[in-house]
């Protein structure tokens, strides 16, 4: 059906990339979903997902998903991001978010465990390194992906790895 096709959840596979260039903290919203937010941080930045599960009219829906690479305007180097960066879950609410994070370097997992609210990039963090978010409308999965776990990690810490 033509109305089936143009629906915005449609994953018509045609469309161009959603991107969005941030270098300071911001706070997502529902128009963002689908979107890779590239940070290239100026100062310790936050990114804040939408809300969901409190019951107000600004939850974001099942299915609201987007991926946050860091990056770098200058050549890449390893252990050159200088800033911290991380991406708000949820802090305080208590959504028993769920994801793993793997480190390329050593294969190292880790996974999101309680009160983990943030996913964080240290300062030592390797422009390139991301992860992904999505939400059922209950809580947040992440999956991410960074050189070392020790630099990229969750945290119930908005600026530390702990």
């Amino acid at each position: 059906m033509r109305s089936d096709y143009l629906n915005k959840n449609s994953q018509v596979s045609n469309l161009s990339l959603k991107i969005k260039k941030v270098t300071a903290s911001l706070t997502l919203s529902d128009n963002d979903s689908g979107a890779i937010i590239l940070v290239n941080p100026t100062a310790t930045t936050l990114i804040t997902l939408p809300t969901i599960a409190t019951g107000a009219s600004t939850d974001v829906e099942s299915g609201w998903h987007c991926k946050v690479i860091i990056t770098e305007d200058a050549a890449q180097t390893d252990a050159g991001m200088n800033q911290i960066v991380s991406v708000d879950m949820g802090s305080g609410v208590n959504l028993a978010n769920v994801g793993s994070a793997t480190g390329y370097d050593d294969g190292v997992g880790a996974i999101c465990a309680a009160n983990d609210d943030f996913f964080v990039w240290t300062a030592a963090a390797t422009a390139g390194d991301y992860c992904d978010f999505f939400t059922d409308g209950e809580r947040w999965y992440a999956y991410g992906y960074g050189k070392d776990l020790t630099d990229a990690d969750f945290s119930a810490n908005a600026e530390t790895i702990a």
